[in-house]
C-alpha cells in the first residue's frame, strides 16, 4: 500500500504543474490541458484520502469530480472549435482586443 504522504505529494505536484500551466501558457488548448491536470491532482488526493481512512466518501466525490471534468472538457472544446472557426488562432490574448 502506498503511504498517504506520497500520494498527497504526487497530487500536489500535479496540481502545481497544472497551475503553472494555467498561469504561463496563452494557448487555449494547453490551458484546457492544464485545468485537466489540476483536476487529476484533486482526484488523486480524494482517492488516496478515501482509501487511507477506508471510507467510500472519497470515491463518491471522485465520480462527481470526473463528471464535472468531462463537462468542462466538452464546453472547453466547443469554445476552442468556435475560436478556431472565427479567428483561426488558439491565442487567448486576441480575444481581449476590441474590433470596431
Amino acid at each position: 500500500m502506498i503511504p498517504l504522504m506520497h500520494s498527497l505529494i504526487f497530487a500536489s505536484v500535479l496540481f502545481v504543474i497544472g497551475l503553472l500551466g494555467v498561469m504561463i501558457r496563452r494557448n487555449f488548448f494547453f490551458l484546457l490541458l492544464s485545468l485537466i491536470i489540476m483536476n487529476n491532482g484533486v482526484i488523486i488526493a480524494l482517492v488516496s484520502a478515501g482509501s487511507y481512512w477506508q471510507q467510500s466518501d472519497g470515491q463518491v466525490l471522485v465520480i462527481l469530480a470526473m463528471i464535472t471534468v468531462l463537462g468542462q472538457v466538452c464546453v472547453g472544446l466547443a469554445l476552442l472549435m468556435k475560436l478556431l472557426y472565427r479567428r483561426k488562432i488558439f491565442n487567448i490574448d486576441s480575444l481581449s482586443e476590441m474590433k470596431g
